[in-house]
């Protein structure tokens, strides 16, 4: 086994989270930020990922070894497989890295694996309301801002999502593309004519305060003279509180409700849609049904939204490519927890064509 020691400047304590491993879903017991380490590249077959020097992963004898000794042509275990490494090389920058500590006899988890499905409901939120003519920023606290654009792009420009790094390079492609958006979205009555844009900007997780994303908010229509209508934040439970609530940042209720308030502030001030999300209890993850209850860990969250919807998808909708939409709170309005399906493509991670499915339990 590989001996090092990392260098750990905060540790939060957690039992709300999970990540999945080569075992199964393993809990996270804790989430350490390290001092800055050297950021290496390691891009295989079909993966890539940003990490330190000394990031451990595996090779096809399942031996340990770092990633700053990874040579080209070397082999290393995917979610997909056993890969090649295709290049591995330091960026020549340094960054704050996270490592978590899981409850797992093996201590082995997947980086940088599959799109969460928050994220991806997220961005198709974005991109459906720019195709409608509105303004949206979006602020990732957990991806990557390349790979947050690859989506976008690949979704808004209905690119094969695992072409769009090479079909992206191509000018005149992708102006066809964006010619094509203006000549088939539908703006509506009230819209001056023009598709909406998309800004992307990514903080570090657990460095995202509510003062941050009023700042860039109020930069980015000072500087580029543009109306913004809606925010994304992705998602509010890898948010911070700020140096003058710091002694609540370990009560996660007085967390969420923290900055909950400060995210339903800042949808006020700036009167736009402010939509993020979070996460609900592992007992119902691939569930068939969940409730409004179902979200311990950020009540708060739940309790502060004008309007709070699940998204489900137990194995059968992820085989058949579907998700359920379900609203579980409406403050202004009745409802009875209609449910909505959704068809999903994995080519250009599309979710759309909805059809009510009925309401409550199905």
């Amino acid at each position: 086994m590989l001996d090092f020691e990392r260098k750990f400047i905060e540790t939060i304590e957690t039992d709300e989270w999970q990540i999945e491993t080569d075992n199964g879903w393993s809990d996270i017991n804790k989430i350490g930020k390290t001092i800055e380490y050297d950021e290496w590249v390691l891009i295989t077959q079909t993966c890539d990922l940003i990490c330190a020097d000394t990031h451990i992963v595996f090779d096809e004898n399942m031996n340990e070894i770092f990633v700053k000794n990874l040579s080209v042509g070397d082999k290393v275990q995917t979610k997909k497989g056993i890969e090649v490494v295709c290049k591995c090389y330091n960026s020549g920058k340094k960054s704050n890295m996270y490592d978590l500590e899981i409850n797992d006899t093996e201590h082995r988890f997947w980086s940088n694996g599959i799109l969460s499905h928050n994220s991806m409901w997220l961005y198709n939120t974005a991109v459906n309301a720019a195709n409608a003519g509105h303004n949206v920023l979006v602020v990732s606290v957990e991806m990557g801002k390349r790979k947050v654009m690859k989506r976008l792009g690949a979704m808004r420009l209905k690119i094969d999502v695992d072409q769009y790094d090479e079909l992206s390079k191509d000018p005149t492609f992708i102006k066809s593309k964006i010619v094509q958006i203006k000549n088939t979205t539908n703006l509506g009555l009230f819209n001056n004519g023009n598709p909406g844009k998309i800004w992307v900007r990514k903080f570090n997780t657990g460095s995202c305060t509510i003062d941050d994303i009023d700042n860039l908010i109020s930069k980015n229509e000072e500087v580029r003279k543009v109306k913004i209508d809606m925010v994304i934040v992705d998602y509010i439970n890898l948010m911070s509180v700020d140096k003058l609530h710091k002694d609540i940042g370990s009560n996660l209720y007085q967390k969420g409700k923290h900055l909950a308030e400060g995210l339903r502030y800042i949808a006020d001030k700036y009167n736009v849609a402010l939509i993020t999300a979070t996460q609900v209890d592992k007992a119902v993850w691939g569930a068939n049904d969940i409730k409004l209850q179902d979200i311990p860990e950020s009540k708060a969250v739940a309790e502060t939204a004008d309007s709070v919807w699940a998204i489900i998808r137990n194995n059968d909708m992820r085989r058949d490519n579907k998700y359920r939409l379900k609203i579980l709170k409406l403050r202004d309005g009745d409802h009875k927890g209609e449910i909505i399906g959704f068809d999903f493509h994995p080519r250009y991670l599309n979710i759309e064509n909805p059809q009510l499915l009925g309401t409550g339990k199905v």
